[in-house]
């Protein structure tokens, strides 16, 4: 017989011994069946908080991502010029925005374990129903065998007592003789022996079918107790182990990714490659915004020299007065002079990087980049600094695709000069496809040095990308789409013109990308090879 001891802290219980002793307290199977029922109710009550928990972090989340992104777009149209401490509030803003797409991320963590949870209630409910029926069953078997021995019992005690009333009545000696009356009359010797007989046979028979009776009810209590009830007992203890370790784990997974996402925030606060907030906070440069500040002012304005008023000798501008470096407005012949190279240092930097590092980037030259960071990159390039591209600039190549394509539409005659414009949207309406790249292979051909390398290079380049289409998403068509107006641009008219013909200018785009298109897509045979 087990004792309380078992239960003293530290004691080592099998769970055999929890079993016996469940088996041997008076209505164990149900308490043990309440106990399985509960743990069942707090598995769902903790998958309804977590759900809870995860709706809140993923509004929290969604509603971060969108005021960081609102924020920072907002930013951008009203201080495009914002120096460092510019770059570093969208920087900031863009570590809110991963905030938010980190507690999404959380959230549904959470929700799987929610649902996980739930699941592991409802078939725990499903299989406490199962074996408790089955319980019920053998508990049955044992009350109703308690209750036919009882009824055996008491049948054999009452034919006892009938027995026992005819041997009295049989062994009565009579004092007097016997008198007759109209109701009853007197029994024989022989009469009684006959009713003794006949209750003893009864009694008899009662005894017998009482034995048997509890014999088998003896059997069905050891088969209860014995072998059914701990049965029953073990798998319900089986089952609610199988609750406690799906909450465990749950409840260890849950703990593990919180324990992620605050880590998350915390480097999103500081972290070695100083891209938290307080590493951020550093790289603002009041004096060197103040030096940009005042190199924007003097190209705006101009420096007032001292001996302004008074005329001087050769005071006309010649050429050596310009910036050389100049990258940015300026014809393709007049930047080929000033490098002796036909295709542009911009363009072939650009290139390099793009197909260095982003020809998988998801819709690589349709996304624009940030304002403060495009207007920087094209600072660089025309104060002809020797690293235009940093590093930092490579975190969103789309800066990078923003400043090429800024500088194709500044060039004072487009890519596709102007002259040859009405040419080539001649050539790009012909129906047959041989005869459309006939037109503008011809058409190129007639175009200047600069302008032909120039063209030769960037379609190679956008031959590359549209290669990995499957993983940047731009094939030729969307391509076209995009540098079709950038490349080209047509004569320009009065106002009402462009009123009258402004569904022709409609036509006119369609066209601009299918000159692009049919260049993009016949490559090979339209440029030859050097």
């Amino acid at each position: 017989m087990m004792t309380v001891d078992m239960f003293a802290e530290g004691a080592n219980i099998q769970p055999n011994d929890l079993i016996n002793q469940m088996a041997e307290l008076e209505g164990g199977l149900h308490a043990l069946l309440e106990k399985v029922k509960g743990d069942s109710q707090m598995t769902k009550d903790i998958s309804t908080f977590l759900k809870k928990r995860a709706f809140l972090e993923e509004s929290y989340g969604r509603d971060m991502v969108k005021v960081a992104q609102a924020t920072a777009e907002a930013f951008d149209k009203a201080h495009p010029k914002s120096g460092t401490f510019g770059d570093v509030w969208i920087s900031m803003l863009k570590v809110h925005e991963n905030i938010g797409n980190q507690r999404i991320k959380f959230a549904a963590t959470i929700s799987d374990s929610a649902e996980d949870l739930l699941s592991v209630g409802r078939s725990i409910e499903k299989e406490r129903k199962k074996i408790k029926d089955a319980g019920m069953h053998y508990e049955k078997l044992v009350t109703d065998a308690d209750l036919q021995l009882e009824k055996s019992k008491q049948k054999f005690e009452n034919t006892n007592e009938e027995w026992g009333r005819a041997v009295s009545q049989r062994n009565q000696e009579p004092t007097q003789t016997p008198k007759k009356n109209l109701f009853r009359s007197s029994r024989t010797p022989a009469q009684l022996d006959r009713t003794e007989n006949d209750c003893r046979n009864k009694m008899d028979a009662a005894d017998a079918q009482y034995k048997i009776q509890q014999k088998k009810t003896i059997q069905t209590h050891a088969e209860y107790y014995e072998s059914h009830l701990p049965k029953v007992l073990k798998e319900l203890k089986a089952v609610d182990d199988e609750c406690h370790v799906a909450l465990r784990y749950q409840l260890a997974n849950y703990a593990y990714t919180f324990e992620q996402a605050l880590t998350e925030d915390g480097l999103a606060l500081d972290n070695d490659q100083g891209t938290g907030l307080r590493g951020l906070i550093k790289k603002i440069r009041n004096d060197a915004d103040w030096v940009e500040f005042v190199r924007l002012c003097t190209e705006r304005s101009g420096r007032i020299q001292k001996n302004e008023l008074v005329p001087q000798e050769n005071a006309l501008p010649t050429n050596a007065n310009f910036n050389n470096n100049r990258v940015f407005g300026v014809s393709l012949e007049q930047q080929a002079e000033m490098s002796e190279d036909m295709v542009p240092d911009i363009l072939k930097q650009c290139a390099t990087v793009v197909e260095q590092y982003a020809l998988s980037s998801v819709g690589i030259y349709r996304l624009s980049g940030t304002s403060s960071r495009i207007q920087k990159i094209k600072f660089k390039f025309e104060s002809g600094d020797p690293n235009p591209i940093s590093e930092e600039d490579l975190s969103d190549i789309n800066n990078v695709t923003s400043v090429l394509k800024l500088w194709f539409r500044e060039l004072p005659d487009p890519l596709f000069p102007s002259a040859s414009y009405h040419q080539f949207l001649e050539a790009a309406k012909l129906p047959d496809d041989r005869n459309r790249v006939i037109g503008l292979h011809t058409v190129i051909n007639d175009l200047s040095d600069a302008h032909y390398a120039t063209l030769k290079y960037l379609m190679c380049h956008l031959h590359k990308v549209q290669s990995y289409q499957r993983f940047n998403k731009m094939g030729a068509a969307n391509l076209a789409t995009i540098f079709g107006l950038t490349l080209m641009s047509s004569e320009s008219g009065s106002q009402s013109q462009m009123v009258v013909h402004d569904n022709q200018r409609i036509a006119e785009s369609q066209l601009q990308a299918k000159v692009v298109q049919t260049i993009l897509e016949n490559y090979s045979e339209i440029f030859e090879e050097e």
